[in-house]
């Protein structure tokens, strides 16, 4: 079973997922607990927007389509940043790091998703968190990533 399958069945219970084909420039779209996901796409892209949607699910409500109002605009960053933590957490970083992950081709396909989406989750790491973050005994550093066992010498 695949990363796309699994998080479909990680909802399951919660929200309805269907595949069809959306308006085009449309990738998915969350609709209070139906998410569409564009058919067309590619696994990874199916996965990148899953993810995002599934954000949607979890922190935002009404109709935020139109993006000429700032706080639709904000919730659909947030939703974004969301969908790259859910993919790419803190402690799946680790979990890389363990398996030998050593660079970003890599690590795009240790979490099935494309280099650019690995890059962004990255971005928005640093941004909320600095250079580095210290994580169950781990020091993420985000610039440029490396993760180490941190060790108490005392």
């Amino acid at each position: 079973m695949g990363s796309y399958e699994k998080l479909l069945a990680q909802y399951d219970d919660e929200i309805i997922i269907e595949e069809t084909n959306l308006k085009k420039g449309l990738a998915g779209l969350y609709l209070g607990e139906v998410i569409l996901i564009e058919k067309r796409l590619n696994s990874v892209n199916k996965l990148e927007t899953l993810y995002e949607e599934i954000a949607h699910h979890l922190i935002t409500y009404g109709d935020i389509r139109d993006q000429s109002k700032t706080l639709n605009r904000k919730f659909e960053l947030k939703a974004r940043r969301l969908g790259s933590e859910l993919a790419i957490s803190l402690e799946g970083l680790i979990d890389a790091f363990h398996h030998g992950v050593q660079n970003l081709y890599e690590m795009s396909q240790y979490f099935d998703v494309s280099e650019d989406y690995i890059l962004n989750a990255l971005n928005h790491y640093k941004m909320k968190y600095g250079l580095d973050v210290y994580y169950k005994g781990y020091v993420i550093k985000f610039e440029p990533l490396q993760v180490f066992e941190f060790k108490n010498l005392d």
